[in-house]
């Protein structure tokens, strides 16, 4: 029960704080509402899982044997962070409910597969949760997986929640060009703080 309370209290965190992938969760919502954004939250959430089961199967150990591949990854998912930033400030969205950039499965995909703070949330997990002698991997994908859709999840209905009280095209426009500007800050600090 203990393991079970620390799994949690560690990932929540982690999963539901602000970054690139909840906050393009939440403007996928507000753009597009729930329905249009659930191929990208799918991708997301399949790309989360696929990286679960690599990190189990040795990708972390690969990532501290040869820095250099995280790295590469690293900059991959700052410029693709800064695209999909681009991506949102320049879409045209209309009160109807149609976004004319509205992110797509693939987009979830390399999204997430492109983020580096998944890959340490994984490190992190594992290391603290992985017993050896035990076999707790599938269990810890599992609880990592189902709190990872809960956490996406909750973004995206938030996001959507609040697409009704966005009745304009300048109050659409406005949430497109605030979520991009935000994108680019993470991307900027996720360069900075070398994270």
């Amino acid at each position: 029960m203990q393991t079970t309370l620390a799994f949690v209290a560690l990932l929540l965190p982690l999963t539901l704080s602000p970054g690139p992938v909840n906050i393009a969760l939440a403007a996928a919502g507000m753009s597009g509402g729930f329905r249009p954004a659930l191929p990208f939250y799918a991708g997301l959430f399949i790309s989360a899982v696929a990286i679960a089961v690599a990190g189990g199967m040795g990708l972390n150990e690969l990532f501290l044997a040869q820095p250099v591949i995280y790295q590469v990854l690293r900059y991959a998912g700052i410029a693709y962070i800064v695209y999909l930033a681009v991506k949102l400030i320049r879409a045209k969205s209309n009160v109807s409910g149609s976004a004319g950039g509205a992110y797509r499965f693939h987009d979830g995909l390399l999204l997430t597969a492109l983020n580096p703070k998944y890959y340490v949330v994984v490190t992190v997990v594992y290391s603290q949760f992985l017993k050896p002698g035990q076999n707790t991997l599938w269990i810890v994908m599992l609880g990592l997986s189902a709190i990872v859709a809960f956490s996406q999840g909750a973004w995206l209905v938030a996001g959507a929640s609040l697409r009704p009280l966005l009745k304009s095209e300048r109050a659409l426009r406005i949430q497109s060009v605030t979520f991009g500007v935000l994108l680019l800050a993470v991307a900027a600090y996720m360069l900075i703080e070398d994270v």
